[in-house]
């Protein structure tokens, strides 16, 4: 287990540490042990999610689009409790969308929509549908810009 680094590395110690893990749940389940072992294989199993959506975001940018969907599907199917599954979602959408796949998109985001509305990846899932939409920071910010341009300009006639 103190051999895990992050998930650019070899997946061998965390599938051995989530392997002994689940061994000293089986055989003492109502123990301290037991107790830190669930919480140990909770992190091995975001380190996976992580591990797969590292090599999904490798695959988006190297335009490899069907493997990237598979590494993205694994993350919604078996990590579906991680703090990955809103970021996979979202780049379900955007890679459907891309290869003319609405029907899938539109799952994808109300799937998004239905369990993270107020995330930012539900808001950005949003754009690739509606290119005009504008979030209320870029408006706000845009105001602020044009007070400040208005004082400036104030000093200077």
């Amino acid at each position: 287990y103190e051999q895990i680094l992050d998930e650019k590395k070899d997946l061998e110690p965390l599938l051995k540490a989530k392997g002994k893990f689940e061994f000293i749940m089986q055989v003492y389940p109502n123990t301290d042990y037991a107790t830190d072992a669930r919480f140990k294989i909770d992190l091995i199993i975001d380190q996976l999610a992580a591990k797969e959506m590292s090599i999904a975001r490798y695959y988006m940018k190297t335009e490899k689009w069907i493997p990237a969907l598979n590494r993205l599907k694994i993350v919604v199917d078996q990590y579906d409790k991680t703090i990955f599954v809103e970021e996979a979602l979202h780049r379900l959408v955007e890679i459907y969308y891309r290869l003319g796949l609405l029907e899938e998109a539109k799952r994808a985001a109300s799937i998004l929509g239905y369990n993270y509305r107020s995330g930012d990846w539900y808001k950005r899932s949003y754009k690739v549908f509606n290119k005009k939409y504008k979030s209320e920071k870029n408006q706000n910010k845009k105001k602020e810009m044009g007070l400040i341009r208005k004082k400036i300009k104030s000093l200077f006639e």
